[in-house]
């Protein structure tokens, strides 16, 4: 309901074993914004947990912070 045409490009990045925040609620997010044409990217794990942040693990949430990158470039928002 809080995403408008001014929200800003967004990078979402959700494991799907997260006890603490569904899925859905990522999915939702990504939807609200694909409906107002912002750029956005979803990426689902489906391992994690919740707040897997910067620590590897072995797992592949490790690379998050490299898809965010691509992101990132990709959108013109780094060089």
């Amino acid at each position: 309901m809080q995403v408008t045409k001014e929200t800003p490009p967004t990078f979402i990045f959700h494991a799907k074993d997260d006890k603490t925040v569904p899925v859905a609620n990522s999915e939702q997010f990504f939807k609200a914004l694909q409906d107002k044409n912002v750029p956005v990217e979803l990426q689902v794990f489906e391992e994690g947990g919740h707040g897997f942040g910067m620590r590897k693990k072995g797992i592949p949430t490790d690379n998050w912070t490299e898809l965010l990158e691509i992101w990132l470039h990709s959108n013109k928002i780094i060089e």
